[in-house]
């Protein structure tokens, strides 16, 4: 536990109750982890800064883009195209088992069981401590999705445990639909001790966060339990169908709520969807549940954006995620009249679903705004460039580029945690994998997000063929479904959680492109264009002259979890390898 400058940005600004000058006291203290145990009184303000240290756990722009940067987190998914063909060695199948470490972690998860299991010793009243309690049931659930994402089945840890607990630190993995279960009634808990958002502090976890946090876990659990079924990665005897209604129940507990909303575009259409992930402040966002604050003024600030406004970052949108934006009538470019086809970047952008335009650098689009004026704008994408300035297929992120916040001084934008969309999009999808996809439900949910950028609405019958549905084994409603979560939370971290719990293997296994080549030729770049990889139909193809030119060798029979490390296989006797490590 590390009270550093993150902890104390975390009370000093976001919580708003303690000032800057007390926080440069609080300096001068012991952190909070020199503290005895045995001195620990769990006042509320303890409890407050002992929450503190996990903020820094939610992805953001911190500590930076490579790193756990949100528009980044795409590159392990179809829908950027790194150029490092091994930038997620469990997509590529070049992971091998670790000696140790490996993200098998449990100092998070023995830190928030300290908590819970001595603040009854709190003689502060409740009503200023319970919210604090919500919070580290909160956590909880949090580190432990995240390891049960990455292994599966794990040891359940309800209390802390010490080199004495010989029996409880040799404990065998349980079913990972014991473990969702125990995650899901923490978020019980957390929903009923949090605050709720209006009556909680700013910038602080709050009832709304716990319900759209556990619409999300129990939509994991229910779609991954339905996909891997019947394989090595499936539960024996589950009911995925009451996590499905879990999700279904916690999302539309928030939407009847009217905490939050779908943030209206108020000014240029074009830009009003980009627009909400290049802001410094979101606090009146009315589709912000949760999100992280910068401050230049105090150091805490992030390179992403000169990563994105100077560089292409070594990525850029795949094809295969820009061909599954919709036509301006609603129907895919399969079968559209309005499709303009891909010669340019300009032609596929028109008649295509606004969020399109918005989520790639078109030219003109402004890149640098220095003292007001937009010195720098876009004019060709950097396919002439190396490393960490190139863009790999042409198309390059413009979604959560902040062009006035690129001076190389380090950025403030926020980013965001939870929002709104997803939890819509959570319920519209459990309804229909429950067959429950009905035009009430599209009407609450989906369609308020296309109103947003004036698309059509999706109806429950759908109305249509896409003879390149991804999913073409399912049904028209859930393909749909499934192409307006990609489309709407594009480059937001995702898509990779997607293809694991769909079992969707056949989208990693496949070649990645990029725009057609022939439109960049003669044009004037400095360097020349030079050694570009290209497919045989004329289409950027970065990962060409790598083992991933047929697509990422995922091993589907293993790549679904990552081995545990063999350090802790020796420690404790009772763990199990995860199928197909070796």
């Amino acid at each position: 536990m590390i009270m550093n400058k993150w902890i104390l940005f975390i009370t000093c600004l976001l919580t708003g109750v303690l000032a800057v000058s007390s926080c440069n006291k609080i300096l001068d203290k012991p952190p909070l982890d020199q503290i005895p145990d045995d001195q620990l009184k769990f006042t509320a303000t303890e409890m407050k800064l002992y929450s503190n240290q996990f903020y820094p756990a939610f992805p953001g722009w911190f500590p930076g883009a490579y790193t756990g940067g949100i528009f980044w987190l795409d590159n392990a998914s179809d829908n950027l195209v790194h150029g490092n063909y091994n930038y997620s060695a469990q997509l590529s199948g070049t992971g091998t088992v670790p000696p140790s470490g490996g993200g098998w972690d449990w100092g998070n998860i023995r830190a928030v069981n300290y908590f819970l299991a001595n603040y009854q010793t709190s003689t502060d009243d409740p009503a200023q401590t319970n919210t604090y309690v919500g919070e580290i049931y909160f956590w909880r659930a949090w580190f432990y999705f995240s390891l049960l994402k990455q292994f599966g089945d794990l040891p359940w840890y309800n209390r802390p445990l010490t080199t004495e607990d010989m029996e409880a630190l040799q404990a065998p993995r349980v079913k990972r639909n014991i473990i969702v279960d125990s995650i899901l009634q923490d978020l019980d808990q957390a929903v009923a001790l949090l605050a709720a958002p209006g009556q909680a502090e700013p910038l602080r976890i709050n009832r709304g966060a716990a319900l759209a946090f556990q619409s999300r876990v129990a939509l994991y659990e229910g779609t991954w339990e339905k996909y891997h079924n019947g394989t090595v990665f499936g539960v024996e005897g589950a009911d995925y169908t009451k996590y499905l209604r879990k999700a279904a129940d916690a999302a539309l507990k928030l939407m009847n709520a009217g905490y939050y909303s779908i943030s209206p575009i108020t000014d240029d259409p074009r830009f009003g969807y980009w627009r909400l992930f290049n802001q410094k402040d979101l606090s009146n966002n009315p589709e912000m549940i949760l999100w992280k604050k910068f401050d230049k003024a105090l150091g805490l600030t992030h390179f992403g954006q000169n990563m994105m406004a100077y560089g292409g970052g070594n990525t850029g949108l795949s094809k295969q995620l820009v061909d599954d934006y919709l036509c301006t009538d609603g129907k895919p470019i399969a079968i559209s009249s309005l499709y303009r086809g891909d010669n340019t970047l300009q032609l596929q952008i028109t008649n295509r679903d606004p969020r399109l335009a918005q989520t790639f650098l078109l030219p003109g689009y402004p890149r640098i705004i220095t003292n007001g004026d937009t010195t720098g704008r876009f004019i060709l994408p950097d396919i002439n460039l190396l490393g960490d300035g190139r863009c790999t297929t042409g198309f390059e992120i413009f979604k959560g580029i902040a062009p006035d916040d690129a001076d190389g001084t380090g950025s403030s934008t926020a980013s965001i945690v939870f929002r709104y969309a997803e939890v819509l999009l959570n319920y519209a999808e459990a309804k229909a994998e429950l067959g429950e996809g009905t035009q009430q439900v599209l009407d609450q949910t989906i369609n308020l997000l296309r109103d947003r950028v004036s698309m059509p609405h999706l109806s429950a019958n759908v109305g249509f063929t896409d003879p390149h549905w991804e999913f073409p084994e399912l049904s028209p409603l859930l393909n749909e479904v499934r192409r307006e979560r990609r489309v709407e939370l594009a480059l937001e971290g995702y898509r990779f959680d997607d293809l694991m719990r769909w079992s969707a293997d056949q989208l990693i296994r496949r070649p990645l492109y990029g725009a057609k080549y022939q439109q960049f030729v003669g044009k004037p770049f400095d360097p020349p264009l030079n050694n570009i990889a290209v497919s045989a139909d004329g289409y950027i193809f970065p990962l060409k002259n790598t083992p991933a030119s047929g697509g990422w060798q995922f091993n589907p029979g293993r790549d679904y979890l990552l081995p545990l490390p063999s350090n802790e296989l020796v420690l404790n006797k009772n763990l199990k390898q995860n199928p197909g490590w070796k």
